[in-house]
């Protein structure tokens, strides 16, 4: 699917609005985990980002399966994006990039157990996203507006 047409438009301005999403990861056995993250995404909708501390379970969790899927809804909740693909922590020089764009990260939760100001110190997440699903009303629908599809290699 291109990235153009009325539904492409509705679901990245949505994402280019909220500085808040959901991010959902699983273990190794398939086992669910979801939090509130700040996230750092455009309307490009190619990556989006987040630090988080490097204990934490989604850190566990992509370490033993990469794939994630974030939710950003719209202020009603009538409104939601799914941006799913696989998820890389980031390190070094270029987490720094990430850290330094980072909107909120001075309020988030995780900086109550540390104070420092240092990107060394967290860890930064990046989902390359290889799959947008918008959901609209009315009755909830779901469409996948853009999908990257894997070639079968022989």
């Amino acid at each position: 699917m291109s990235k153009q047409g009325e539904l492409w438009r509705a679901a990245s301005q949505l994402v280019a609005k909220r500085k808040k999403a959901v991010l959902a990861t699983a273990d190794a056995s398939g086992m669910p985990h979801i939090t509130w993250m700040n996230a750092l995404a455009d309307s490009t909708m190619e990556e989006v980002v987040t630090i988080t501390a490097p204990t934490t379970q989604k850190v566990a969790n992509l370490q033993l399966n990469p794939q994630a899927e974030w939710m950003f809804a719209s202020t009603s909740l009538e409104s939601m994006v799914y941006l799913s693909g696989p998820t890389q922590i980031v390190r070094g020089e270029e987490a720094k990039k990430y850290w330094d764009a980072m909107p909120g990260k001075s309020q988030a939760y995780f900086r109550n157990f540390c104070d420092l100001d240092d990107h060394e110190m967290f860890s930064v997440l990046r989902t390359k996203v290889t799959r947008v699903v918008y959901c609209r009303p009315p009755g909830y629908r779901k469409t996948v507006v853009h999908e990257l599809l894997h070639e079968k290699h022989s």
